[in-house]
């Protein structure tokens, strides 16, 4: 039985994913937002907003907790080890709660504890030494969860994406984003991807790139490794100083075309057997992960890249799970009382930009009349 009866309302969910300074050698050092706009976000929802951790958003929304005036949920995707260095002490400062999405496959395996900002503010290391990139271990994410403040989940398994066609899109090339096909082969390697100089080498230059959806929803295709050999050697000699994929496409042309002609390109298809034994792998293994790990109970789950459907999110129910991602889904009325909806980003890296989402913010609260301008403004889109 309900222990409140509330009227319908919303509470915004902000997400990040990497805090603190900016890796200028990582290719998705998009995902950082600098610890000063971090600083400047948390110190606004304190004068504004009641910060409430993802469980209290699911007890308030089943009426089972009083609703909280001017709530609002922090989260964080992927587990980055700066999570643990910058996001996490600063939080502290603010008594704030956090849930952070983490992928089992990348947790860091071989690194303990590391300095954060604590140990620098009190003299026990230096800036420097703080300053590094990576993926959280299990045991800094133990030590959060100690805090009470810091509620570790799950972002299924692998986080990763698989060639689901045989339509050719690039060649690997010096800066490449080739974190999915080399952490797919190598998957012991994906932990370290960020710092690791000899990641991208895994794979040779010329590699080709095909057609990719994310894990939970691609059926995989196997590409004849013939063809990827023979890809690499056809462009040997290519500048890749200079690539251009226009200019590597036309040169295995007819090799690709011969492959496609002959049927010989796409070597197997995954059955539907193996996807549902490997989406169990990501849905429910993530769940038994984390939770053997850390001593807790995992109930909610966030889909990597925002893709899922309704039969993945099915299964992750019947698994356990309490609320899943919306994501990119078109959710169904029937189960949009088991969606984390829409959750917001935050930019605060100019004055546009800060009033821009301080605006979203009362949006997505359904605050009159934001809620109406951001209707608007989408309807128009």
């Amino acid at each position: 039985m309900p222990l409140f009866k509330t009227k319908p309302y919303r509470i915004p969910i902000v997400y990040y994913h990497s805090i603190g300074p900016v890796n200028p050698k990582w290719n998705r050092n998009f995902l950082t937002l600098e610890s000063k706009y971090f600083r400047e976000q948390l110190d606004y929802f304190a004068k504004n907003y009641h910060v409430i951790g993802l469980k209290e958003y699911w007890e308030i929304r089943n009426d089972l907790r009083e609703p909280v005036r001017n709530a609002i949920v922090i989260t964080f995707d992927d587990g980055f080890l700066d999570n643990w260095i910058w996001a996490y002490p600063l939080l502290k400062k603010y008594g704030f709660k956090a849930t952070i999405f983490v992928s089992s496959e990348f947790v860091d395996l071989k690194n303990g504890v590391r300095p954060n900002l604590d140990d620098h503010e009190q003299g026990r290391t230096s800036l420097e030494e703080i300053t590094r990139w990576g993926y959280l271990s299990w045991e800094e994410m133990k030590l959060m969860e100690a805090s009470g403040l810091i509620d570790i989940q799950a972002h299924t398994m692998t986080h990763t994406k698989y060639f689901v066609s045989d339509k050719l899109v690039d060649f690997h090339h010096p800066g490449a984003d080739i974190l999915y096909p080399v952490g797919n082969l190598f998957p012991e390697r994906k932990p370290y991807s960020i710092s690791d100089v000899s990641f991208e080498k895994l794979l040779p230059y010329g590699f080709p790139l095909f057609e990719e959806r994310s894990s939970v929803i691609a059926k995989k295709v196997t590409i004849n490794p013939k063809f990827s050999d023979e890809c690499v050697d056809i462009l040997k000699n290519y500048n890749f100083e200079n690539y251009a994929f226009e200019d590597a496409i036309e040169i295995v042309s007819p090799l690709y075309e011969s492959y496609k002609e002959k049927g010989n390109l796409i070597i197997r298809r995954e059955s539907e057997e193996e996807y549902l034994k490997r989406i169990e792998y990501e849905i429910v293994g993530a769940k038994k992960t984390v939770e053997d790990k850390l001593q807790k109970k995992v109930e909610f789950l966030c889909w990597p890249h925002g893709d899922n459907d309704e039969f993945v999110h099915e299964l992750a129910l019947k698994a356990g799970y309490l609320l899943t991602t919306k994501g990119k889904a078109n959710v169904h009325k029937n189960n949009a009382s088991t969606r984390i909806p829409e959750r917001m980003g935050m930019n605060y890296t100019s004055l546009q930009k800060k009033l821009k989402s301080q605006f979203k913010l009362k949006a997505f609260a359904d605050k009159f009349p934001y809620n109406l301008f951001l209707h608007a403004f989408r309807s128009v889109k």
